[in-house]
């Protein structure tokens, strides 16, 4: 369902669309909250099982460039907090699923946990 989320997002920046909008699903919500909280979203509305959200654009050009979800349910790629660690920080956000919930890795390898690579988005 990541997928489909990031797809919808990727083409409403790609034709500079003002906002995309999909179902609501169990943690789209927690994911759109990372995006919002690292700037590359303007926001979002959930109104009657469907989500809008606002798209962010600096100078004419959507700030959110890449999504690309990492993760697929044949090819799940696990990394512990000390991988986290050697990972460049020039990926931009990493979407990590751990055991206390979905978060970015920054935060991640400050709580000292390890999961499974959702996603980035730069």
């Amino acid at each position: 369902m990541l997928s489909k989320i990031f797809n919808k997002l990727r083409n409403s920046l790609a034709v500079y669309h003002f906002s995309a909008s999909f179902k609501e699903v169990g943690f789209c919500v927690q994911i759109l909250d990372l995006l919002w909280k690292e700037n590359l979203i303007r926001g979002y509305t959930k109104k009657n099982g469907l989500i809008t959200v606002v798209l962010r654009y600096y100078d004419g050009s959507p700030t959110c460039c890449r999504l690309t979800v990492v993760s697929r349910p044949r090819d799940r790629l696990y990394l512990s907090s000390l991988d986290l660690c050697r990972l460049s920080p020039d990926f931009g956000v990493l979407i990590v699923s751990t055991p206390k919930g979905i978060m970015t890795a920054e935060s991640a390898i400050r709580r000292g946990d390890g999961g499974e690579i959702l996603g980035y988005a730069s």
